[in-house]
């Protein structure tokens, strides 16, 4: 009889540690499949020079490589498929401005403030592949992209004649195919939680811009593609 007390109790106590067991892992991997990103950071266009639509940046190189350089914001969400692999989409924006605003350039174009605003947007289905790591506080991946990519340039120009200098707005509009790659490395703060850094090229070349209703054929083809360097965060569910 005590025997068979001692043996209930050891199958009960068995029993509840299978469940426990049973249930962490499954919260475990519950906490690991959706993983949501968000970074912020610098991006550096990789194109060489102006279409020949954009008078500002074809007239002043200065104010051309100042537009290279700008401030990009990625969102990425992945769905864990397998441990080491998982699909979902990613999100970028990039925006840079430039005005030649300084007393030499006013000068030159008669008061004007000629300035560029330009904004390029992308949205794709991506995949990530998590490297092997032998320190489970530290997760390191890279991840490929392909969908749409929009490109929008705000451009006021000066026009001088016998009457005076006005400036001219325009806005150029296109889009194009995206494809991007990038890799990163994160340090997890706790279960939900993670810090990292990520650095990704990204980018496409649009052929054609819209201009007033007007779709115009480009002879040098408006290059996309940039580097981005971000630090973010990444809330695991």
């Amino acid at each position: 009889m005590k025997q068979s007390r001692i043996l209930l109790l050891a199958i009960l106590l068995f029993s509840s540690i299978v469940v426990n067991a049973q249930e962490k892992s499954k919260n475990d991997s519950k906490e690991n499949l959706h993983q949501f990103y968000m970074n912020l950071g610098y991006a550096y266009r990789l194109s060489s020079g102006p279409n020949e639509l954009f008078k500002n940046q074809i007239s002043n190189p200065d104010h051309y490589s100042t537009l290279r350089n700008g401030l990009q914001i990625n969102f990425a969400y992945d769905y864990s498929y397998k441990t080491f692999f998982a699909f979902g989409f990613k999100a970028s924006a990039f925006n840079s401005s430039n005005a030649l605003s300084s007393k030499d350039e006013l000068e030159v174009n008669g008061g004007v403030e000629c300035k560029d605003d330009t904004y390029i947007f992308y949205v794709g289905p991506s995949v990530k592949y998590t490297f092997p790591t032998f320190n489970k506080n530290y997760s390191t991946y890279a991840r490929g992209t392909i969908g749409y990519m929009s490109f929008r340039n705000s451009e006021t120009t000066a026009a001088i004649d016998s009457i005076g200098a006005r400036g001219i707005s325009s806005t150029y509009t296109g889009a194009t195919l995206g494809l991007g790659l990038d890799a990163g490395i994160d340090y997890s703060i706790n279960d939900f939680l993670s810090v990292g850094f990520n650095v990704g090229l990204i980018g496409g070349n649009v052929g054609k811009l819209n201009v007033s209703e007007v779709k115009k054929d480009l002879k040098h083809s408006e290059n996309l593609y940039r580097l981005d360097f971000s630090v973010g965060v990444k809330i695991k569910l």
